[in-house]
């Protein structure tokens, strides 16, 4: 009964020891292989020169769009350099007429002044007129 315990318990771990490396994963396994068929291997092909294509096309649809992209950004900056330089001279400007404003303001009070001086004299020369000729007519 020994023996057969002892065969028993030997063939279980020889078992055991042989069918680990099935269940750990053997590092040494076999490379898996893969057939593939003519037609198979044309049509991968086809598509991978098709894809290339593709590629090149769009790879020149980009250097297009990036041209296009630099252009716009050196119009654009040329846009806002112009942009720049109307604001500053319609400030100048805005300046400009500020001060023609604050002239002309000052050359209307000046005017204003000017009428109302010549408005005395007026009327002073009318009241010496009419005491001039009230003198005249009454010393008749």
């Amino acid at each position: 009964m020994w023996k057969i315990r002892k065969g028993l318990i030997l063939s279980a771990v020889l078992l055991s020891v042989w069918l680990s490396p099935l269940f750990c994963g053997s590092h040494a396994q076999a490379e898996a292989q893969y057939t593939i068929s003519e037609t198979d291997l044309t049509t991968l092909e086809t598509s991978l020169t098709t894809l290339e294509q593709h590629s090149d096309s769009k790879q020149i649809l980009l250097d297009k769009q990036s041209k296009q992209l630099s252009e716009a950004q050196e119009q654009l900056k040329i846009a806002n350099e112009q942009i720049r330089k109307s604001q500053e001279l319609n400030e100048r400007t805005q300046n400009s007429l500020e001060k023609a404003n604050q002239y002309l303001k000052e050359y209307e009070k000046k005017v204003e002044r000017k009428i109302k001086i010549k408005t005395r004299q007026r009327n002073m020369w009318i009241v010496i007129s009419v005491v001039a000729v009230g003198a005249a007519i009454s010393r008749r």
